[in-house]
């Protein structure tokens, strides 16, 4: 702090030899229009004139307002902000003016908090750097601390299989899983994904191992990724639509125990995969002679691994995120405390599974009781196709990126959708405009704006649309047992309405990268703000608070 006083000091000093400069002057050689502000905050500082006495005229004035408090005033003045720092030798006072619709209060209780922390730092610690100053008075930090209180009570013992397993039990005989003209019931899918689970842990699959699933959207995908999650394993999904180099490359560094697939998606394989291959439409396939009741795996808990996705990040080299059971059971449970989904609705799946939406897409009905639609493969790219399907199963919720949605409402046929409920957009920033057409052409859905990475169990924070947000839609407020922190380059919180990094703690944090210790480091650092070994996720969005505890989204 002293080292910083005294540079400012310098260079004030040595800009005095320009105090004569016109302001027309610096205009004209700023390069700045003149019809923008060449600046929006002012600093004056003026000196007494010599004496610390007060002059007869002065005196007179003062004894005049003796007795009378201000409670309100305004002044006209060109700048947003202004401060006067009046230097009367003894003492000094502050004059601070303050654009209306800045919220002069607030703008000066962070000035008045700002101004008590600089000097106390210079007289008792005067080496404590800039950046730890706390700047936020104590109502914002106490407001800041309230949009985080969303601690909730979700059963955290069982892992997201399990949870599948009592459905199977309460509801064997109700329908779980719809694709094309197939349908099995709660009971038969169970049993079919126990027999591949039990195969699978005989070819040496267990916790925290991993298996890699290359197939299209089809019956045998969701086998096989419960059956997966049953052995214990955490899987990994490899689209056959992508190039046989980056399939290659997730394949060398996923290291999969075995990898599931079908026959009609050799081609995509690389030639030489180096890994035990299960073909599931083989002849007479051996796991379809395995137990069909539930396995047990000794020793797996909800801290093991559920999925490996790849995401290919700035660089465009594929990274692993390793997500756990906890924090996609917590992510669940807090979607249906918010959404309510009943066992009677149906949920449809059109989500790649190489991205992270088709987690709860898959899961949130099974552990509801629900049923699971699947589109075709390429399904989700065809709007008339998709109305078609929600209209012949009476999907209550789907799931649209904002760019799809907006292709989606051009279509002439969404008054078929009247059995949609929930509409939830994600993975892009969502136009205000969009939200407009969804509450006109579907206005008995609730469309939902959710965001999060995919290093956080796919969504933290969730916003309930009207559709009057005005210019932008906000991304929400946190999830249960999730906190967002709105962070300034020095890693101090920033104020409400100020622009910082979004980062991201709580129970929903992935594990990291898998065989990336270096950027899980770089990208999972400590949680200052959190308990003794807590971590949290530095995401690279912008983000600000608003006054109501929801956040805006400002981009990368």
């Amino acid at each position: 702090v002293h080292a910083a006083v005294r540079h400012t000091q310098q260079q004030l000093a040595q800009l005095l030899h320009h105090e004569h400069a016109t302001l027309a002057l610096a205009q004209r050689c700023s390069g700045v229009a003149a019809a923008a502000p060449l600046f929006t905050a002012l600093l004056n500082y003026r000196h007494a004139g010599g004496s610390s006495v007060l002059a007869p005229n002065a005196q007179a004035a003062q004894t005049a307002w003796q007795g009378v408090h201000t409670l309100h005033s305004q002044d006209r003045n060109n700048y947003p902000f202004g401060i006067s720092v009046n230097d009367a030798h003894e003492d000094f006072s502050l004059n601070v003016q303050v654009d209306q619709q800045l919220d002069p209060e607030r703008v000066g209780a962070f000035m008045l908090q700002a101004l008590a922390q600089l000097v106390h730092a210079l007289a008792h610690a005067p080496h404590t750097p800039l950046r730890q100053m706390q700047l936020l008075p104590e109502t914002e930090q106490a407001q800041l601390l309230a949009f985080n209180a969303t601690e909730a009570a979700f059963d955290a013992e069982l892992c997201i299989h399990q949870l599948f397993e009592q459905q199977a039990r309460l509801r064997p005989e109700a329908i779980a899983l719809v694709f094309e003209q197939e349908c099995l019931s709660y009971a038969e899918l169970n049993a079919r994904a126990n027999q591949l689970a039990h195969h699978l842990v005989a070819l040496g699959v267990g916790p925290d191992t991993r298996v890699a699933i290359c197939l299209p959207r089809s019956t045998e995908m969701v086998v096989a990724l419960l059956a997966t999650l049953k052995a214990g394993a955490a899987y990994v999904p490899l689209d056959p639509a992508y190039p046989a180099q980056r399939l290659a490359f997730m394949l060398q560094d996923c290291h999969p125990t075995v990898l599931v697939s079908r026959s009609d998606c050799a081609q995509a394989l690389p030639a030489s995969a180096g890994v035990s291959l299960l073909w599931l439409d083989a002849p007479d396939p051996a796991w379809l002679l395995a137990p069909q009741h539930d396995p047990a795996v000794p020793g797996l808990t909800p801290a093991h691994l559920a999925y490996v996705i790849y995401t290919s990040g700035s660089t465009g080299l594929p990274k692993g995120v390793m997500n756990a059971h906890a924090p996609v059971v917590n992510r669940l449970r807090w979607m249906q405390q918010a959404y309510g989904l009943s066992d009677s609705e149906a949920v449809l799946q059109k989500t790649p599974m190489s991205f992270d939406v088709s987690v709860w897409e898959f899961f949130w009905p099974l552990l509801e009781g629900a049923r699971l639609v699947l589109a075709k493969p390429e399904g989700h790219k065809d709007p008339d196709y998709l109305i078609s399907l929600i209209d012949q199963h009476r999907i209550s919720t789907v799931h649209f990126v904002p760019s799809m949605l907006q292709t989606f409402l051009q279509a002439t046929r969404t008054h078929d959708c009247s059995s949609l409920r929930r509409v939830v957009c994600s993975g892009e920033a969502l136009p205000a405009a969009t939200a407009q057409a969804l509450v006109q052409r579907l206005p008995q859905a609730q469309l939902h704006n959710l965001y999060g990475p995919t290093e956080a169990a796919v969504d933290v924070t969730a916003w309930p649309c009207t559709g009057n947000e005005g210019a932008a839609v906000p991304i929400g407020r946190p999830m249960a047992n999730t906190r967002i922190h709105i962070l300034d380059a020095w890693g101090q919180p920033c104020p409400i309405g100020v622009a910082g990094e979004l980062h991201i703690a709580g129970v929903q944090l992935a594990r990291g990268y898998l065989h990336r210790p270096e950027l899980t480091a770089e990208r999972f650092p400590p949680d200052p703000f959190g308990a003794p070994g807590s971590r949290m996720y530095r995401s690279g969005d912008l983000a600000r608070w608003r006054a109501d505890g929801s956040l805006d989204f400002l981009g990368r």
